[in-house]
């Protein structure tokens, strides 16, 4: 029995041991640095806003709710934010109130490096005379962008009478 005690007290050091190195191991991973000045900041991902203005009015206030009957075009605006240096596609969907598709596009871009310039794309969207006033496909509408395939944002618009 004595013999089991001391083989058991080899493997909780050995165990404890190994438990250490491993944390040790884990704490300086986390805390490499990849330059002198502290490292390099983290990569914000990219972000979209939505912006919704009927084409005939004279401002655009930022409004999410438009009469089918009124407004001629709705123009839907997409700002992007942090998009990374390379070559990138948006694709913009339009989903009816019951979540089908609408209509899908698509827009190739590419960000240059050091380029600060505002990424903005610009879709509009025929309500006069389409099927969306002839066959009153009202209510709430969704509007859904994706960079590269990964959805970034989702946005409602209201369609009343």
């Amino acid at each position: 029995m004595l013999r089991l005690r001391v083989n058991d007290r080899r493997w909780q050091k050995r165990t404890l041991l190994a438990a250490s190195v491993l944390i040790a191991v884990a704490g300086f991973s986390g805390c490499q640095m990849t330059s002198a000045d502290g490292g390099t900041p983290p990569v914000r991902p990219a972000t979209a806003t939505f912006s919704f203005c009927d084409t005939e009015a004279s401002s655009c206030a930022g409004e999410t709710s438009f009469s089918a009957t009124a407004t001629r075009d709705l123009e839907v605006k997409v700002s992007w934010q942090n998009v990374p240096v390379g070559n990138h596609v948006q694709t913009l969907e339009l989903l009816l109130p019951g979540g089908n598709l609408y209509q899908q596009t698509q827009i190739a871009f590419a960000v240059e490096q050091g380029s600060d310039e505002p990424l903005v794309a610009i879709q509009t969207l025929p309500v006069a005379g389409t099927w969306i006033q002839q066959r009153h496909m009202l209510g709430e509408w969704t509007t859904r962008v994706s960079l590269d395939g990964q959805v970034i944002a989702t946005q409602t618009v209201q369609l009343t009478p």
